[in-house]
């Protein structure tokens, strides 16, 4: 499979489009009143759709619950990412940097719907 974009079902796209862009560097792809796709400069792609939409199937329409999903994302130096992230004004960090005995470091985000972003970095 050449390319993965992973949609969210989110209770406020426009809000999840604004936190991925401003802390995650992610550009705007498209940018529509019901649907937001993300794209960054590594390839990844994320989507947020508007719940309750009358063109899509009943099972897709409820919004993003806040439980179950953990995004990761893999930089350099967790530490320097942590450190960015203490000084962003209202940033939920939930998990503060912490080094795991099983050789990451990381510590964890939580966007506005309520998804846990990982930001690890894997030790040799």
């Amino acid at each position: 499979m050449p390319k993965d974009t992973d949609d969210t079902r989110y209770p406020d796209e426009e809000e999840g489009r604004d936190f991925y862009v401003a802390h995650f560097g992610f550009d705007i792809v498209f940018d529509a009143d019901w649907y937001v796709q993300l794209k960054h400069t590594n390839g990844i792609e994320i989507g947020f759709m508007k719940p309750g939409l009358s063109n899509q199937p009943g099972f897709l329409h409820g919004a993003y619950n806040g439980k179950g999903i953990i995004v990761t994302y893999e930089v350099g130096d967790a530490v320097e990412e942590y450190e960015k992230a203490q000084k962003i004004e209202g940033l939920a960090i939930v998990l503060p940097y912490t080094g795991e005995e099983w050789g990451q470091k990381h510590f964890i985000l939580k966007d506005p719907a309520g998804m846990f972003v990982d930001i690890v970095e894997q030790l040799p």
